[in-house]
């Protein structure tokens, strides 16, 4: 079992002063989405979640986004071919799937889409945001609900790049 770093929670460093920075931005964020924007709230998270895990600066939000809005546009295809081409079902949603995973796990040879992980998150976000039935900008259905996954994890890609950049300058 491994024990807490005293000494590092004890002094000012990069994980005090990203803290500070995503706690006082998460407050204005989450107001502007829920009470302003009209989009949903969650994917903004996941996408500045994936910014950086996919790395740091502008590279990390390209590669970061790229693959999330990837993953969005593999989700609001595979709805297309399962309900409208191939009449739904648990079948043909499970073999579309299949085709868009084994295409989102290639993305490693694409440097622009080559966080991976990305994909998946934009995937799986576009589903909970149709689930949800969240839409923007006054367009309903599948274009309204893949526009506001689209929105909403590029703001949340761009928040995550500015937390970044101020908790860094906090930092020093």
């Amino acid at each position: 079992m491994q024990t807490v770093r005293w000494e590092r929670v004890r002094e000012w460093n990069g994980t005090w002063a990203l803290a500070v920075v995503f706690g006082l931005a998460s407050v204005p964020w989450t107001y502007a989405f829920v009470a302003g924007l009209g989009l949903p709230l969650w994917p903004s998270f996941i996408a500045s979640a994936t910014f950086y895990a996919a790395g740091d600066g502008i590279d990390g939000l390209a590669r970061g986004y790229a693959s999330n809005a990837t993953g969005i546009v593999y989700a609001a295809l595979t709805l297309v071919v399962v309900d409208r081409l191939l009449g739904g079902g648990v079948v043909a949603l499970s073999v579309v799937v299949g085709v868009f995973m084994f295409l989102a796990s290639l993305h490693e040879f694409v440097p622009l889409l080559s966080f991976t992980p990305g994909g998946f998150f934009g995937y799986a976000t576009m589903f909970s945001v149709h689930a949800a039935e969240a839409t923007a900008v006054g367009l309903t259905g599948l274009a309204g609900e893949t526009l506001a996954a689209v929105l909403s994890m590029f703001l949340g890609a761009v928040i995550g790049l500015t937390t970044d950049e101020v908790s860094s300058a906090m930092e020093r």
